[in-house]
């Protein structure tokens, strides 16, 4: 009988993971959890407390290492046994192969949002690389003629359906945001950021893509991609068969393209634990509801209809309020 599972991260896995059995033991260096959709709020004005979310934690702690081998994960001021291990510990952005990266700003958390929110007040001209699915969030909650969204392929929001680049491209238009298409970036200076074809004047030069995995030191390797857990359909380390991973953290080996999502971090949350139970039950990847927003218009997809304005607003909402009543429920 498995006596010990260990979570390693609060977010919306690892609450997922400890929502389905409530004796695991649950792990983060912070006491709030993070909303990662109302962080744009912030952006936008409202208050800094409205993404963090009030959750329990059995143990408080930065991981500083894991030893796959014994069994035992390191924080700073304790070292903690498991009998399996769910490692969840969310993304982190690397810019560093940016020529010129020490004038990027990333946006990965919390703390990326309250200083642009800060810094962007008096800015004229904003420059966003990448125009993914958080590029086009921020240029809609900054919005204005003063930004510009340099993507490197031939349309934004690659990998969704081409209803969202559509959507979001007249929508971030019309609020005099402009869109460069194929421009992937040589170089970012203090004043500028330079493509093959043209100069952009900025003052703040924001960087919206280059997520990997969030994994800490460990004391044996570890097969990963990207930086994050290589594992098979069950959620389970190709190499340490008493470790799962899940969310950000995970990568599916033969799983195809897996977008990283609200609803594919609880689901695999769930699985992975269910899994580390003794379980055996392989994980199925849907996104069936895909929402985003520009500003203050929601759109996206359920199932396979495409759904805007109000409607879209509720189902995101919903989906965040799930989220929220779950962390407030372990």
């Amino acid at each position: 009988m498995v006596e010990r599972i260990i979570i390693l991260g609060g977010g919306i896995a690892g609450i997922s993971a400890k929502w389905r059995n409530r004796r695991g033991l649950l792990i983060d260096e912070n006491p709030y959890l993070t909303m990662a959709p109302r962080i744009i709020d912030v952006i936008s004005g409202k208050s800094p407390d409205y993404p963090l979310i009030p959750r329990s934690l059995d143990y408080t702690g930065s991981v500083q290492s894991i030893d796959f081998e014994n069994r035992k994960v390191h924080l700073r001021n304790k070292d903690i046994n498991y009998d399996r291990l769910i490692i969840a510990l969310g993304h982190s952005q690397d810019y560093s192969f940016i020529k010129g990266s020490k004038y990027v700003h990333g946006f990965s958390g919390y703390a990326d949002a309250m200083a642009l929110r800060n810094e962007m007040v008096h800015k004229k001209h904003i420059v966003i690389i990448g125009g993914g699915y958080l590029g086009v969030e921020l240029a809609g909650a900054i919005g204005g003629n003063r930004v510009t969204v340099l993507e490197g392929g031939k349309q934004i929001l690659g990998g969704l359906p081409s209803k969202f680049a559509k959507t979001a491209s007249e929508l971030l238009s019309s609020s005099g945001v402009d869109i460069e298409l194929e421009s992937p970036v040589e170089e970012v200076r203090k004043d500028r950021v330079i493509t093959a074809g043209k100069s952009y004047e900025s003052d703040l030069t924001l960087f919206a893509g280059g997520f990997t995995g969030n994994l800490p030191e460990t004391v044996q390797d570890i097969t990963t991609k990207n930086s994050r857990v290589a594992v098979n359909s069950y959620l389970q380390s190709l190499d340490y068969p008493d470790v799962y991973a899940a969310g950000d953290t995970m990568s599916v080996e033969n799983g195809g393209f897996v977008p990283m999502s609200a609803i594919i971090a609880r689901s695999s949350g769930i699985t992975a634990m269910e899994n580390a139970m003794g379980f055996r039950k392989q994980f199925r990847p849907s996104n069936f509801a895909n929402i985003m927003r520009v500003g203050k218009n929601y759109f996206g997809t359920v199932g396979n209809t495409f759904v805007q304005g109000i409607s879209a607003r509720l189902i995101k909402e919903a989906a965040v309020a799930l989220t929220v009543n779950r962390a407030r429920e372990i």
